[in-house]
């Protein structure tokens, strides 16, 4: 049987030796396995196994991204948003949440949710802040349904009407 590297990564990071991890990914990602790319650049990001270097995490997760890896793009939107090593910049991390949020990404359709409640890189919108956090909840997102249900109060009834037709959730 032919071992997987990609395995064996994921093996050796369950045991915590995330260095050995690191060194089997980073052949894959340099040949362009998106999951490699996306976990190289988690483990730099977080300096698991490596130092902590931001410009590298960046770099794979863009690439992994750029393959269309929801969890990248999710990862992208959480680094531009956060200031993570990066400068914020709500514009590009909500290009990348929209692109993971349309792979059916919770956590993305949720952190667009919060874009729109409180208008970050987007003018404050609690319509569409309500269908992000429906969306979301409909995935699975443990806390957005509470959530949307908060952000119903800012809402008219006419507007809450329309955002809970069937049609709206498209």
């Amino acid at each position: 049987m032919n071992p997987d590297p990609f395995r064996e990564g994921l093996a050796a990071a369950r045991r915590g030796d995330f260095s050995t991890a690191a060194d089997l990914w980073r052949g894959l990602a340099q040949k362009g396995d998106a999951r490699a790319q996306y976990n190289l650049g988690y483990l730099y990001a977080n300096g698991r196994g490596v130092a902590q270097d931001y410009p590298a995490a960046l770099e794979w997760y863009i690439q992994a991204a750029e393959q269309g890896f929801a969890p990248a793009q999710f990862n992208l939107g959480v680094l531009y948003s956060n200031d993570d090593g990066v400068p914020t910049d709500f514009a590009v991390a909500l290009k990348w949440y929209r692109a993971a949020a349309g792979q059916g990404d919770a956590d993305a359709q949720f952190n667009l949710g919060i874009a729109y409640a409180l208008g970050q890189g987007v003018t404050q919108d609690y319509v569409q802040a309500y269908r992000w956090y429906d969306l979301a909840a409909t995935a699975g997102h443990d806390k957005a349904a509470k959530t949307r249900d908060s952000i119903a109060a800012e809402l008219t009834p006419e507007q809450l009407a329309k955002c809970q037709r069937p049609a709206a959730r498209n």
